[in-house]
């Protein structure tokens, strides 16, 4: 009994032993410790090109750049796996209705990076995600998009009760 006793003592003081020294090695949680940088530029010479084309053209929306896609999709379980699938991946740009705030269609710039295997099946998951919350996702592979397939896209994405004639 005496034996049991003093190992679950044990037990605890170096349970207690560990804590301390991985809260020492961490430097702590306090952003103090850490040294940061902007990031400059934000985005590449032709995701800015595209977002100047995007804006110019869908005045009756925001577009935001670089979205985390936890931002503006939920998986209505509790599965951690399910959201996984989604939490740390961002899409090129998220368009949204300009007096509410929905998400109405994400765009995907798809340029040489987007050719490989491994790519092309992470793209394939965002695309299962968007299709799954019923956010559309149109994919362009040039920052010089056609205008009128710009608004086409736009069109095809309102809602019905909002589409113009």
């Amino acid at each position: 009994m005496r034996a049991m006793l003093g190992l679950v003592v044990l037990v605890a003081i170096s349970i207690v032993i560990l804590s301390v020294l991985k809260s020492a090695g961490a430097g702590g949680t306090s952003s103090k410790n850490f040294r940061f940088a902007r990031r400059s530029p934000f985005l590449r010479q032709d995701e800015i090109h595209l977002y100047e084309r995007l804006t110019a053209v869908l005045t009756d929306t925001h577009v935001f750049p670089q979205v985390a896609m936890s931002a503006f999709v939920q998986h209505k379980g509790k599965s951690q796996a399910a959201r996984n699938l989604f939490a740390q991946k961002y899409v090129d740009y998220l368009v949204c209705e300009r007096k509410t705030m929905r998400p109405l269609y994400v765009i995907e710039l798809d340029g040489a990076s987007h050719c490989s295997d491994k790519a092309q099946k992470r793209d394939s998951q965002n695309d299962d995600v968007l299709a799954s919350a019923g956010i559309p996702i149109m994919r362009y592979k040039s920052k010089d998009v056609d205008t009128r397939t710009i608004l086409s896209d736009y069109i095809g994405c309102l809602p019905t009760a909002h589409r113009r004639s």
